[in-house]
């Protein structure tokens, strides 16, 4: 009597599909494909009937300000860590003329727009965190939490002064290059038009709302709202400090 023994075809068609990567991309095509369900496949943009989800519930939305008609050495586009820790290190080295313009209503980038609850930094908060040292911060817990991960967005802005260069819920529409004049004219939703001669385009992927392409979600009278723009009042989880 003989107990069951593996094929030896069926081995070696393992080890070709685990080396060929045309065969891997396959296999994985048909696992990710069992897993995926048509309608969730696509995602639309909040416009038209779906525009109301986009709106900020951090803004005020009466805000106002006079146009700008402004030069500066360095226009910086985008107030999340990239943006924040160029202008910081341009402070270092004694710029004053920066501009940084977000469309947000204050720094932190995705952290100013994904304040929902249990939101968590997935990387270590020592290695995420920039300019700890700078700003005399130590991270509470080795994953620490978005409110706190926005509060030190904050701090930079108020450690390298940065908050009075920034122009917030205020969003880039054009840049020119003039060729002559070796300057960029930055245009925005606020009409103002600003001189630099740089421009740094410091705008992350996490900022932008994307729906799924549910059936009914444009007319369903229910409550609906995306992650990025989370309703306590709703849920009447415990809000986090603005």
């Amino acid at each position: 009597m003989t107990g069951p023994t593996s094929s030896p075809t069926g081995s070696s068609e393992k080890r070709a599909t685990e080396t060929d990567p045309a065969r891997l991309r396959e296999r994985y095509r048909v696992e990710r494909d069992r897993r995926l369900r048509a309608a969730g496949r696509t995602y639309v943009s909040p416009t038209g009937p779906l525009a109301h989800h986009a709106a900020d519930p951090h803004a005020d939305p009466a805000f106002h300000r006079p146009p700008l008609r402004d030069e500066v050495d360095t226009l910086i586009v985008g107030g999340g860590f990239g943006g924040l820790l160029l202008a910081a290190r341009l402070r270092e080295r004694g710029a004053r003329r920066i501009r940084i313009v977000d469309r947000a209503a204050d720094f932190g980038g995705t952290w100013y727009w994904n304040r929902y609850p249990g939101a968590q930094c997935d990387v270590e908060s020592y290695v995420y965190l920039p300019l700890l040292e700078e700003t005399g911060r130590l991270p509470s817990e080795k994953y620490c939490g978005g409110e706190e991960i926005l509060e030190h967005a904050r701090a930079i802005g108020r450690r390298f002064d940065l908050y009075r260069d920034a122009c917030f819920q205020t969003e880039v529409t054009e840049l020119r290059w003039d060729e002559e004049e070796r300057r960029w004219t930055v245009l925005t939703d606020r009409d103002d038009v600003v001189r630099a001669r740089y421009v740094a385009v410091a705008t992350g992927p996490f900022r932008e709302l994307r729906l799924p392409s549910i059936p009914g979600l444009s007319t369903f009278r229910g409550r609906v709202f995306h992650t990025a723009r989370w309703d306590y009042a709703y849920t009447a989880a415990g809000r986090p400090r603005r």
